[in-house]
């Protein structure tokens, strides 16, 4: 099957990307250092006539120039078309009343610069010979869109594909459900998107919502690189003075609560052989507080770091995860305490109680020396690293401003930070640290959800769906009589149209060879990463697929009657013996289900599954290599709509876990195909979009030799 290989595609490009985490020696605790001494430079400032205040910092190493435009307003509730600031914000450069996307998007390319738009304004980067011509297109963007229904239309139907596939992926199901236990369905930090939402948002809602908060009397605007002072303030007159100042409405909200004692939450994920476990609740941690040195400071020591209390246990000690994290984050509104590891089902339960056990161990324990001097050094070192960057010391001035901070807040950072005792530690985790009033989250499979009762306050798990509203835990009887082949027949039939197995295997023995071209995406490392796939099948006894990611060939396997083998980037070149030929030969067919049998596979139908809205039958399947997963088949249309399943790895490596999800079925020949399929291995996304599909192209044996 395709998800299987590509499955091992992925694999080799996080192989080149270097995901994996690298082991550091930490048995030598580090001298402790002494703060160093920073020179913070001042930005210099202007205001417009119409508000605007400009900061910049002068920077003439390289001939480079950047411009970021934050527009300061507060956030607010966005019922019924939640998603629309998002939406205005990246419409903005979808036109203008003087340029079209096109002109816009050539002008740019032609100069070499980048720019974006977003809710709260604008960025872009050029070289300083060309700051003018992009300010000028920048300045349009922001004084004259015109958001084209046309593109709306087509961002529109992205995002409601997105949200689709959002629904596989264990991480943004857990945020969404964050979100709203955290801070309440009546805070805009509450707000979670739904696909009734993006069909309320139109072009006049985009141009009322830009013409309401885009203001220069809420707005900074911060430059950094090759210009003087000057100049750039002739720039920004040109460009940006003619800007109109207005009233922008101003919101306020309660701030919302601790949960009362501990509550359980849990979002089952058919077939999940993983959970995601987070613990989370609001703090009252503002941005400039006088504590923050040593809470930040506390959680970096309890989940911020690599070396944090959790990291240690969960990773190092236990080997429940490839990594826990948690910290408190300070924010202008509402601050936040969360934290989160991505565990084996068997070990969830066993997961939570460590996670709790080191809330409480750094609230009614000393911190040791060793870790306090890591911490704080490690700390220091990354603030006076990030000072050799010109748009660091511009944000630390934007933030004095914003925030109303002390003049010289981020110049005695250091100071604070090497000042903090053990003492110190305890209070702010005693403040923010709060293991008996906290919200725990699971998304996982709900057969392990039992073991977590004993976690609530009153002995209860409340389920949720991924739009956070509450559903109920029991599962739908199966019809009587119904076995697992029939249900994997009945799929078998459903891509062929056919109503009877006969019928579906004429239909399957008509096809000799097909053609398969793919596009696909990762995201991975904060980037997107795109490669091209091509599979091809010849009846009998021929197959041959590729997949180039990065300008380099991540995977190739090649199959024929006499030879045959895989190239991999991560593992090299490796030869198929006969009987690998013939079992991968099959697998790789399109009927390859009518054949469960002689393949070695054995079913199990185990119940009834809501997934994307559908009720599915969960099946069972154990391959003759011993390697399980779960099939989920609708009951409405017979199609597969997703594919759970974790490898046997090798002595010394960790299992990889996938779960994929079949999208948008199209017609080729006669067969029902999935137009995109999205998949998550180990938290890494990955969709493929079926670009063209031939049915019984002319192939030739030639095009599948294979050199061993």
């Amino acid at each position: 099957m395709l998800f299987n290989k590509t499955c091992k595609f992925l694999l080799g490009i996080l192989f080149v990307l270097n995901i994996h985490s690298q082991e550091i020696n930490r048995s030598n605790a580090p001298k402790p250092s002494k703060a160093p001494k920073i020179n913070l430079g001042e930005p210099q400032r202007f205001e417009l006539e119409n508000g605007l205040k400009v900061f910049l910092v002068e920077d003439h190493k390289l001939p480079q120039l950047a411009m970021n435009l934050i527009i300061n307003k507060d956030p607010h509730m966005e019922t019924g078309y939640v998603g629309l600031s998002d939406m205005m914000g990246d419409m903005m450069s979808a036109g203008t009343k003087n340029r079209t996307k096109s002109d816009i998007d050539e002008a740019i390319d032609f100069v070499g610069a980048s720019l974006y738009t977003r809710s709260n304004g604008f960025y872009f980067s050029c070289l300083s010979k060309h700051a003018e011509t992009v300010t000028k297109i920048a300045s349009d963007i922001l004084l004259n869109p015109i958001f084209p229904q046309e593109e709306l239309d087509k961002k529109i139907k992205r995002q409601q594909s997105g949200l689709k596939s959002l629904k596989s992926n264990p991480d943004a199901i857990g945020g969404r459900l964050e979100s709203v236990l955290s801070f309440g369905k009546s805070h805009p930090y509450g707000e979670i998107q739904r696909n009734e939402d993006l069909e309320n948002i139109t072009v006049e809602r985009c141009k009322e919502y830009h013409s309401t908060y885009f203001k220069p009397n809420i707005g900074y605007l911060v430059i950094v690189g090759d210009i003087q002072l000057e100049p750039a303030k002739k720039l920004c007159q040109t460009y940006f003075g003619s800007w109109e100042s207005g009233e922008v409405p101003a919101h306020s909200y309660d701030f919302p609560s601790k949960p009362k004692g501990v509550q359980v939450s849990f979002v089952h994920k058919p077939g999940a052989v993983q959970s995601l476990i987070k613990i989370f609740y609001p703090v009252n941690f503002k941005v400039g507080d006088e504590n923050t040195a040593q809470t930040n400071v506390m959680s970096n020591i309890f989940g911020g770091a690599f070396s944090s209390y959790l990291n240690a246990n969960l990773r190092e000690d236990k080997g429940y995860t490839y990594g826990s994290r948690g910290r408190v984050r300070a924010d202008r509104f509402v601050g936040q305490f969360s934290s989160s590891a991505s565990v084996r089902n068997e070990v969830t339960d066993s997961s939570v109680t460590q996670m709790l056990l080191e809330m409480n161990r750094i609230r009614d324990e000393f911190v040791s020396s060793d870790d306090l001097i890591r911490i704080k050094n490690n700390m220091i070192g990354n603030f006076a690293l990030s000072l050799e960057n010109q748009q660091t010391i511009a944000r630390y001035a934007l933030n004095v401003e914003r925030y109303n901070l002390p003049k010289n807040y981020y110049r005695d950072m250091l100071d604070k930070v090497q000042q903090v005792t053990k003492e110190m530690i305890q209070d702010a985790a005693n403040e923010f640290i709060h293991p008996d009033n906290c919200h725990i989250l699971v998304v996982g499979n709900k057969e392990i959800a039992d073991k977590l009762v004993q976690f609530d306050t009153d002995q209860k798990v409340d389920f949720y769906d991924y739009n956070a509203e509450p559903v109920e835990a029991e599962s739908k009887p199966l019809p009587e009589g119904l076995t697992a082949e029939d249900v994997l027949f009945n799929y078998v039939m459903a891509q062929t149209s056919t109503s009877s197995i006969d019928d579906a295997k004429k239909k399957f023995k008509k096809i000799k060879s097909f053609r398969k071209e793919m596009s696909a995406s990762i995201d991975a490392q904060g980037q997107t990463f795109t490669m091209e796939m091509v599979e091809q099948f010849k009846s009998p006894s021929f197959y041959k697929s590729e997949t180039i990611a990065m300008g380099m060939t991540v995977q190739s396997e090649v199959i024929n009657s006499k030879s045959g083998g895989t190239q991999n980037m991560q593992t090299g070149k490796t030869n198929f013996t006969a009987e690998e030929r013939s079992s991968k030969l099959m697998e790789h067919k399109l009927d390859s289900d009518l054949y469960y049998k002689e393949n070695g596979v054995t079913l199990e139908l185990k119940g009834i599954e809501n997934v994307m809205g559908e009720d599915c039958y969960v099946l069972n399947r154990m391959e003759k290599t011993g390697e399980k997963s779960t099939m989920f088949l609708s009951i409405s249309s017979g199609l597969l709509l997703q594919y759970n399943s974790q490898n046997t790895p090798k002595e010394g490596e960790s299992p990889v876990m996938s779960t994929v999800q079949f999208l948008e079925y199209q017609e080729n020949g006669g067969i029902l195909v999935p137009g995109k399929t999205v998949m998550d291995i180990n938290g890494n996304a990955l969709e493929i979009s079926l670009k063209k599909m031939e049915i019984n192209p002319k192939l030739k044996a030639s095009e599948f030799e294979w050199d061993e």
